[in-house]
């Protein structure tokens, strides 16, 4: 696996876990003919514990898939799975890579509800897969948060149905950075547990290259955050490319995406009730998870380039929880009072926000700095800027993405408690793709 894991503080993240969905996991676990055996001889009981480095016997493309040769940490076992001993005693596997993969048979005495347990270690962050094949059919994206070491540990309790019986758990890494040692089974249901961690990246990609090119690039540099975002918000899209944006995605990732899109007025074009005809730039979501509803709106405020702006909304299922997903993009340009229509949308929204279930986030490129978006003609007391609790400096998002002077880009989070952030980054520079950097950000979701 790939270098890196030296000494070490660990955490333990969960995930909750969406069972009873099919999962397409790249990996042979749950395949027809499964040739791997469980490590010891005999399948690990369930409720339990599975150390990481007590995968399954049958070599690289069954048991596990590795993408260096030879055990980096010189610990336990001789294959190609790096391992080394961990700080709280027994092994834990290192040097992953994105793409690596761990397979561990387990049996399930009794169906019904536990808790799951991921216990992870990473310095900056990262991705991974849960995986449970047959009677269980689980795939579910982690986000690994930072935990400021390679051995600082945290635990959260997740909430899982599990079916009885034989099946193989799979572990995935989609990114380099993380320290695996175990995953626990527990009985009960863990419903007061701290939730799902979630990462998330909005981005005005600017709609001046309508190429297909640009379309996928954008994408790509979006999937180079580290932790990967599970749910990508972009302003300044093309409703045209909306199929190669999912295209792209999927391409890239393997995975399954979803996305909805919603496009502005054209200026001129907003009647007093309806838009006459629509531009073909707008704003979307897109998500690893499943989208169980959505709607869009305008605000119907005009500036130099719209005669009323969109507001899209998706209710994403986050491993059981639904989370209200919204994104805009505010208006700018100079041709009228953009100050002012920025409030009045920001009114709107907030009064259409409140008519759908917590938590919520709120996303996009308000274009104007904190002291009109975050003050209470803006977003507050509805809604809380990201930044403001967990970012570190100005937070600087454009117009020059060589060297950002305005902070325009946020994630809001809402009231009830139950969308808790904890980390958020601007991306440094992606080159010209866009004159914005990306704003990445995770919460906790409960």
């Amino acid at each position: 696996m790939s270098s890196g894991a030296r000494s070490r503080r660990w955490a333990i993240v969960g995930l909750t876990i969406s069972f009873g969905a099919v999962w397409g996991a790249r990996v042979p676990a749950g395949q027809a003919g499964y040739a791997g055996s469980p490590y010891g001889g005999a399948p690990a009981a369930l409720p339990g514990t599975v150390q990481a480095a007590n995968y399954d016997v049958g070599g690289e493309g069954v048991a596990y898939g590795d993408t260096t040769p030879g055990n980096t940490g010189g610990a336990y076992r001789s294959d190609d799975v790096d391992i080394q001993a961990s700080s709280e005693g027994g092994y834990n596997v290192g040097w992953t890579a994105p793409g690596e993969w761990l397979n561990y048979t387990v049996n399930v005495t009794n169906a019904g509800s536990y808790t799951a347990q991921l216990r992870v270690a990473s310095p900056s962050g990262a991705a991974m897969h849960i995986g449970f094949n047959g009677p269980s059919s689980v795939w579910s994206t982690v986000s690994v948060p930072a935990t400021g070491g390679w051995q600082n540990w945290t635990t959260v309790n997740v909430p899982v149905t599990l079916g009885a019986g034989t099946q193989q758990i799979t572990i995935l890494f989609d990114t380099y950075g993380t320290n695996f040692e175990s995953v626990t089974v527990a009985e009960g249901s863990g419903s007061g547990g701290s939730g799902s961690t979630v990462s998330v990246a909005t981005w005005n990609i600017e709609i001046n290259d309508g190429s297909e090119s640009h379309a996928r690039a954008v994408m790509d540099n979006l999937l180079a955050i580290g932790p990967q975002p599970q749910i990508i918000v972009i302003q300044e899209a093309y409703s045209s490319w909306f199929n190669t944006y999912i295209d792209e995605l999927q391409r890239m990732t393997g995975q399954t995406w979803q996305g909805v899109f919603a496009t502005h007025c054209q200026a001129g074009q907003w009647n007093g009730s309806w838009c006459s005809s629509s531009w073909d730039q707008g704003v979307g979501v897109f998500t690893t998870f499943n989208i169980t509803d959505s709607s869009s709106t305008f605000f119907p405020f005009p500036d130099c380039w719209t005669s009323a702006r969109a507001g899209l909304r998706a209710a994403i299922s986050v491993n059981g929880t639904t989370l209200q997903v919204f994104t805009t993009h505010l208006q700018t340009g100079g041709c009228s009072d953009d100050a002012a229509a920025r409030d009045s949308s920001m009114a709107v929204l907030k009064a259409w926000a409140a008519g759908y279930s917590a938590p919520q986030l709120v996303a996009g490129d308000f274009n104007a700095d904190p002291d009109q978006i975050d003050a209470t003609s803006g977003m507050a007391p509805n809604f809380v800027d990201s930044w403001s609790v967990v970012g570190s400096g100005p937070g600087d998002t454009g117009l020059d993405p060589s060297n950002p002077t305005m902070k325009l880009d946020y994630w809001f989070f809402d009231m009830s408690g139950r969308a808790q952030p904890q980390s958020s980054q601007v991306i440094p520079w992606t080159g010209w793709t866009s004159d914005h950097l990306p704003l990445q950000a995770t919460f906790v979701i409960k």
